[in-house]
């Protein structure tokens, strides 16, 4: 056990909070169950990195090799399903294979040093170095997931303390490497030399699980904005999401001249289709023609769910020579698409009025005159594309 009371404490305190905060993690998990399985790995990360703790009151001079072998592994491996969790949080790529190849050559590496009967400092290097590649992996995904939906600033500050940890890591590293370093106060965890790591080690475990409540918080804000922006049935942006979409094209076309154009259409006949073969049907019908625009188009085009069966499509840096081209290209291609609902087959062709941006216009008025020609088109015949006619 510990010879030093403060250090003892320190533990136990340590040991402590990584226990409630697994309690409230598998809370979240269930019955909350508020990001399931991300919950359930940052619960596990505490588990594992409160049994190192734990197994860390044991860890002595004379330590036998299950001991301290258990107890870095299993802090090391806290680290590694913080960085599983927060990839699973964000929907990001998983790291899963090569994290736990490098978990495996670490473990090998410490074991085989411990048979060789190594200096301690060796080992605190080679737990520091692969510390600080987990966690500066989960710190990097952190960042991005959270910079794409609230930008840089907001990443910055959610995402600082698990850098900070890291940082911490990564110096610890390079002390330890230092010629003629003190061993106890970086390695061992039984002396009063161990007291400033033992707090780093509190910190590190309030501040791990701030950023990933924190993360969860940012997830769960971007789920709901998400459902204010997206139209449920299609998954398109809805009409108040792209509104806003047109008006920030319209202010940079205002600064910069950076020209757009956009399409809007509206699926002919679609009452009959709710008519004869039901509103599941027409449900139908509105899904496949979200996913054959959303297909048609460019990755930086817009497609929107309108409003009934109407869709709005915006297109930066589109000019009125590209245009007609365009929406002749998604008449066509929707005109070729048919949907089989329960045997019975649904034409998805689409009457199309378009225009672009020009000097003086407003970004409402341009909207209405797309809607005017997107009428003439169904008094034409329907299955259509017709300019905007700019008076």
């Amino acid at each position: 056990m510990n010879n030093h009371p403060e250090s003892e404490l320190l533990i136990s305190f340590i040991w402590l909070l990584t226990v409630v905060a697994g309690i409230a993690w598998g809370l979240m998990t269930q019955p909350l169950r508020i990001a399931p399985k991300a919950s359930i790995r940052f619960f596990f990360a505490n588990l594992t990195l409160g049994s190192g703790i734990y197994l860390l009151t044991l860890y002595t001079a004379e330590s036998e090799l299950l001991t301290w072998f258990v107890a870095d592994l299993a802090i090391l491996c806290s680290f590694m399903l913080i960085g599983w969790g927060i990839q699973q949080l964000f929907k990001l790529h998983s790291t899963a294979a090569r994290d736990s190849l490098i978990f495996l050559v670490t473990a090998l590496l410490m074991l085989f040093a411990h048979l060789q009967h190594p200096h301690p400092i060796f080992l605190g290097i080679l737990f520091s170095v692969t510390a600080t590649v987990f966690l500066y992996s989960a710190s990097r995904n952190n960042f991005q997931a959270i910079q794409k939906d609230f930008g840089s600033l907001a990443a910055c500050l959610m995402s600082a303390p698990l850098y900070a940890v890291t940082l911490i890591f990564f110096v610890r590293a390079l002390i330890l490497s230092w010629p003629e370093t003190e061993t106890d106060t970086f390695v061992a965890t039984y002396t009063a030399q161990a007291v400033p790591l033992l707090w780093c080690y509190v910190i590190l475990t309030l501040t791990i699980n701030i950023v990933m409540i924190g993360g969860a918080l940012a997830r769960l804000v971007a789920k709901i904005r998400q459902f204010a922006e997206r139209d449920q049935l299609t998954g398109l942006w809805n009409r108040r999401a792209v509104l806003k979409k047109l008006q920030e094209m319209h202010l940079l076309w205002q600064k910069q001249q950076q020209s757009y154009s956009l399409i809007l259409l509206d699926l002919d006949h679609f009452k009959q289709i709710n008519d004869s073969l039901g509103h599941d049907a027409g449900d139908a019908a509105l899904r496949r023609c979200a996913t054959t625009l959303s297909a048609v188009v460019r990755t930086q085009d817009l497609v929107s769910r309108y409003g009934g069966e109407e869709f709005l499509l915006l297109f930066p840096g589109v000019t009125a020579v590209e245009l007609p081209l365009i929406a002749e290209k998604i008449r066509t291609t929707l005109a070729g698409c048919q949907l089989i609902w329960q045997n019975n087959p649904i034409e998805l062709n689409a009457s199309l009025g378009y225009i672009t941006v020009y000097p003086g216009a407003k970004a409402e008025h341009l909207l209405t005159l797309a809607d005017k020609a997107m009428y003439q088109a169904k008094a034409e015949g329907r299955n259509k594309a017709c300019p905007a006619m700019i008076s």
